[in-house]
């Protein structure tokens, strides 16, 4: 039996799990930064204002993508057929399909 790209279906827990794991990588990061920044940086007011803004912003980001992301159902699945599917807006980019 072929191989078929077009039979494949695609979960789209798979996007929330390496989403997730861009956020591991980049906790990791930032915690390797923020301790080099805090540890060696220059003790000063605008040292703690940076290190809060960054911390601040990276907060506000992941708290807006979780409020954004949750009410879609994640147990759903993707066919490829449907993403090859061809339509009128894709028959101007392909005239001779």
């Amino acid at each position: 039996m072929p191989f078929d790209i077009t039979n494949l279906v695609i979960p789209m827990w798979t996007f929330l799990g390496a989403y997730g794991l861009f956020l591991a990588v980049f906790s990791l990061y930032s915690l390797f930064n923020l301790y080099h920044l805090v540890r060696f940086g220059t003790a000063s007011t605008g040292l703690y204002a940076v290190t809060a803004l960054f911390a601040g912003g990276t907060v506000l980001l992941v708290g807006a993508t979780v409020f954004l992301l949750a009410p879609y159902d994640w147990s759903a699945s993707i066919s490829v057929s449907d993403l090859l599917r061809q339509t009128a807006s894709t028959k101007q980019f392909f005239p001779g399909k």
